[in-house]
């Protein structure tokens, strides 16, 4: 995996966060992040260096398996933004008994350490906070360390933070421990594959503001085996439909900076080219269904995984009718981990 790839996992939180009922199944921690090991050595620089140290009678836990990858994902990403010269993740994990608890259940800790430069206490008291962040416009959106609260919480466990400048970072989350046995089989919510072959199945237009979500989504695409072409906001998009360019399908985020969101981009796609296929993606895909559906437009929610934006691609290229906005209102896609 390329440092262009390792960059795009900076902006895939956001990218792949969301709004919907966690679905949660008994899990393996040691095999579940275990299987994340590869992902995160090559995704992450190549001076910050990854340790795992799981209890080997580790309890199952009962949470969202890829919501918890997300929640690692996203404190591994904060851990190497905060080790600008380098360092070392600790991915720790240890049965918590009943006994040790206030509420008497038994749960599961784990704890993401970094030797980082660490927090001062008016921001440590702060970073749960929804779009509260200390990075640079564009570089951060705020909404990682309050996604990791809320699954925690929603997941019927609690988190903690112990950080001190210059004295790095622990993010210390408790979750509660399931009765029953993990399936045997793994399943990821990011996985990369080869690449597909040169044969291409079609062009798409991706419209996304965001350089780094473009760049993972655009390696989704050309996995997957379309050509793709980017526009950085809906206008953007509009002149490369005007000026030519082969476009087999517009594929658009909803939200996005300027006057024209990706509903408006899809209205005035219909109005110009009511026979391009389009497919719009939200990570609040409820509050975006009514407007979709009055268009015969489908929806397809965040997070997805690379086979999921491969049906979605599939369908609106099979039955471009269902998106013209005299047609039936089609479905919005029901996907993401355990879909």
């Amino acid at each position: 995996m390329d440092e262009k790839r390792g960059s795009g996992l900076t902006r895939q939180l956001l990218a792949f966060s969301r709004r919907q009922p966690l679905r949660p199944e008994p899990v393996d921690i040691s095999r579940q992040i275990g299987g994340m090991r590869e992902l995160l050595d090559r995704s992450l620089r190549g001076d910050v260096h990854v340790w795992l140290d799981f209890d080997e009678d580790l309890w199952p836990i009962e949470v969202d398996p890829g919501e918890l990858e997300l929640v690692i994902l996203n404190l591994a990403v904060n851990a190497r933004d905060a080790m600008p010269a380098g360092g070392t993740i600790v991915i720790k994990a240890s049965n918590s008994p009943a006994e040790a608890n206030a509420d008497r259940c038994d749960f599961v800790r784990l704890t993401v350490a970094d030797t980082g430069s660490g927090m001062p206490p008016e921001v440590r008291e702060r970073v749960f906070e929804p779009f509260y962040t200390t990075k640079d416009i564009g570089k951060g959106s705020g909404l990682g360390l309050a996604q990791v609260h809320g699954f925690a919480n929603q997941s019927g466990g609690s988190i903690d933070i112990e950080s001190e400048l210059g004295k790095g970072t622990k993010i210390i989350l408790t979750l509660p421990r399931s009765n029953r046995i993990p399936a045997a089989d793994e399943r990821h919510l990011i996985q990369f594959r080869p690449k597909a072959l040169a044969a291409s199945l079609g062009s798409v237009l991706l419209v996304e503001d965001d350089d780094e979500v473009a760049s993972l989504v655009a390696e989704m695409l050309v996995e997957l085996g379309y050509q793709v072409t980017r526009a950085a906001s809906a206008m953007a998009a509009l002149g490369a439909l005007s000026n030519g360019r082969k476009v087999d399908v517009v594929f658009s985020d909803i939200m996005m900076p300027g006057s024209m969101n990706g509903v408006d981009l899809a209205r005035e796609v219909l109005r110009r080219r009511p026979e391009l296929p389009l497919l719009l993606t939200s990570g609040y895909a409820e509050a975006a269904k009514k407007d979709a559906d009055a268009l015969g437009i489908r929806v397809l929610p965040k997070p997805y995984q690379l086979q999921d934006l491969a049906t979605a691609l599939e369908g609106v290229l099979l039955h471009p009718r269902w998106l013209c906005p005299s047609s039936e209102a089609a479905p919005v896609f029901s996907v993401g981990p355990g879909a």
